[in-house]
């Protein structure tokens, strides 16, 4: 369980250690951490892994897009930012010698994701990316820029990209022909998981370094968004010991499927005022390979307030079993408050999840415990 109320917490603890709880995942408190563990629980840390905050809110740790325009998105900077990789790095030294924790888990450890907005999600093209890009991984920066240029152009005018899709029916000749001004995207993609890497490689090295038992982990999108952001399944598990999907099929926030498919939409409406709600949604859905799912939401409003079909909790974590296979343990995180629960435990056991987290525990939804604890006793 990710995220529980500072009021009560040591009985909100003992609660859900007399159900079976096993872990709990806290941010960097020491009265929480240190509560956890005299519950006979154990206890993970989460940390956010490029934070702005204090002295790190200055433009020069911010994500660039194309256009020379600085974003923070997630409260965070460009991912290559060489102080903020220390920062994180620092946090990581300071809580594994100094406290008794079973384990780190890395959160935002990605690039920014359509959620945050298309231009914020074109970045980030900052000197210090450039370096990393030209130098480090010998990928081509002025390539990858031209072409994400080129498709943040296709967002501000989708005409003719929407025309090519329709005529050739979707299929693989309809992207081939429409990424032609864009051919290079895979080179943006790979750099940005190639960054990636190499920070949870660094968090991980160290980790091990003070104390091999201690477990890292972190969260991340599910496998239909999570290469847009600069997390590759097929080569995080070689660095984590646990991989947990933001498997959220509702919610308001990044990394919620519905969330980034609402702000998708929304900026390209806003963009471009002769689209229909329903003719974007069903165009994404086709893109992002979910139009062969049953009741999908037909207007904004129906997104956010109705989420995702709830088949895509199986879908993805499946497909995140398969990309990793049995080299790390897999462990989807599931909204707390989702009215369907107890469907979403049972998708996820099902697709061979090795466990299931939570987010977050509130007391309005106190029952959805006893729910939660039948399901996987039944299942396992």
């Amino acid at each position: 369980m990710f995220g529980l109320p500072s009021q009560n917490y040591m009985d909100v603890v003992k609660m859900l250690k007399d159900y079976g709880f096993t872990d709990i995942v806290v941010g960097y408190n020491v009265d929480h951490i240190n509560a956890v563990k005299k519950g006979g629980l154990k206890v993970h840390v989460v940390l956010p892994a490029f934070r702005i905050y204090d002295k790190y809110k200055d433009s020069k740790y911010l994500a660039e897009d194309v256009y020379g325009r600085k974003h923070i998105w997630f409260s965070s900077g460009c991912p290559n930012n060489p102080e903020l990789r220390i920062n994180l790095l620092n946090k990581v030294k300071e809580i594994v010698k100094a406290l008794d924790v079973d384990g780190i888990i890395l959160d935002g450890i990605r690039f920014a994701s359509p959620g945050s907005g298309l231009e914020a999600f074109a970045t980030c093209f900052c000197e210090e990316c450039r370096r990393k890009a030209d130098f480090t991984f010998r990928i081509s920066f002025d390539l990858m820029k031209n072409s994400v240029e080129n498709l943040l152009s296709c967002f501000y005018d989708f005409k003719k990209c929407k025309e090519i899709l329709e005529l050739y029916n979707y299929s693989l000749d309809s992207y081939l022909y429409v990424s032609k001004n864009f051919k290079h995207i895979l080179y943006w993609l790979e750099f940005r998981s190639r960054s990636i890497i190499e920070v949870v490689k660094d968090v991980r090295n160290l980790i091990k370094s003070i104390d091999s038992s201690v477990e890292l982990g972190a969260y991340v999108f599910m496998p239909t968004l999570a290469l847009l952001a600069g997390q590759d399944y097929t080569e995080l598990w070689r660095y984590l010991d646990t991989i947990k999907p933001m498997t959220y099929r509702i919610g308001r926030g990044v990394s919620c499927l519905n969330y980034e498919l609402y702000i998708t939409a929304r900026d390209i409406l806003k963009w471009n005022r002769w689209l229909k709600e329903e003719e974007i949604l069903e165009i994404l859905y086709k893109i992002f390979g979910l139009d062969g799912l049953e009741n999908l939401p037909k207007t904004l409003d129906e997104l956010m307030s109705s989420g995702m079909p709830i088949d895509i909790v199986y879908r993805e974590t499946s497909i995140a079993r398969k990309l990793i296979g049995n080299k790390c343990e897999l462990h989807p995180i599931i909204m707390f408050h989702d009215e369907y629960i107890v469907e979403a435990v049972q998708n996820v056991i099902k697709a061979g999840a090795d466990g299931v987290d939570f987010f977050r525990y509130r007391e309005e939804y106190k029952h959805h415990v006893d729910k939660i604890v039948k399901v996987v006793k039944s299942l396992t």
